[in-house]
């Protein structure tokens, strides 16, 4: 099934115990390589084992929902987290300024 533009397959590893693998739909790699710390990442395959295929489809949908799978690096997530806290910190001088 696709999901999300990613394409996400459930196959029984053995009588009931049920894994999912995903994949991007334009068959570009999930995770490009790092330099040399890390290789590309073509397919990514749950690594517990769930009672249904349904669960285990389940639960590869949880990883791209949370992003598990982004391209965003280290960086730009720092980047956002400390412009959100400018923003917040706005916010709150914003309000104290209106309330006193």
């Amino acid at each position: 099934m696709e999901y999300k533009r990613f394409v996400v397959k459930a196959f029984e590893r053995e009588p009931g115990k049920w894994r999912a693998s995903v994949e991007r739909a334009n068959g570009k790699a999930l995770l490009k390589a790092i330099a040399r710390r890390r290789r590309a990442l073509d397919k990514f395959i749950t690594s517990m084992d769930a009672a249904a295929a349904e669960a285990a489809m389940q639960m590869a949908m949880a990883a791209i929902d949370a992003n598990a799978f982004s391209r965003i690096s280290c960086r730009d997530r720092r980047q956002a987290r400390t412009a959100l806290k400018d923003i917040e910190t706005r916010g709150e001088r914003a309000a104290a300024g209106q309330s006193g």
